[in-house]
């Protein structure tokens, strides 16, 4: 079986998020992706595309996104790719934990999230100057024969 793949592109701006999610959802409603997975897929594009509209941009430069989906028998791959600023997911550490709620804060958790719905996260900038973010993200194995749940 070969891969199959959708290519979606949009402006980097809060309505072209939405615009990309809309085509997401779309894409994935063609796949035989359902439960964690599917959840897992939808995680990764949220965190990933919210880090490139809300950082990327510098000095009011157009933010211009494109997302491939790629089907693989084993794993649903997303490759993010923007003309933002450097950033490299991959060396940034995980928020430490509040204490309490009263030290707990909103957002700064989405590349920790990324991280554990990924089974791989690479980078690299490309040599037209852009961020490329792939992400694996596996299908549900099935039972082995003879397996009772």
């Amino acid at each position: 079986m070969r891969p199959q793949s959708v290519e979606i592109r949009f402006p980097g701006t809060h309505e072209g998020f939405a615009l990309g999610f809309a085509r997401l959802l779309s894409a994935l409603d063609a796949e035989p992706l359902e439960g964690a997975p599917r959840y897992n897929a939808e995680l990764v594009f949220e965190e990933i595309v919210d880090n490139i509209v809300s950082h990327g941009a510098v000095g009011g430069r157009e933010l211009d996104v494109r997302v491939t989906l790629e089907s693989r028998p084993d794993s649903i791959v997303l490759t993010f790719e923007d003309n933002g600023v450097p950033f490299d997911p991959r060396g940034r550490t995980d928020p430490q934990p509040p204490k309490s709620l009263e030290e707990a804060k909103i957002g700064g958790f989405g590349l920790m999230l990324v991280r554990r719905a990924a089974s791989s996260l690479d980078y690299e900038r490309t040599a037209t100057g852009r961020n490329q973010v792939t992400v694996n993200v596996q299908r549900a194995r099935p039972a082995p024969a003879g397996a009772r749940g």
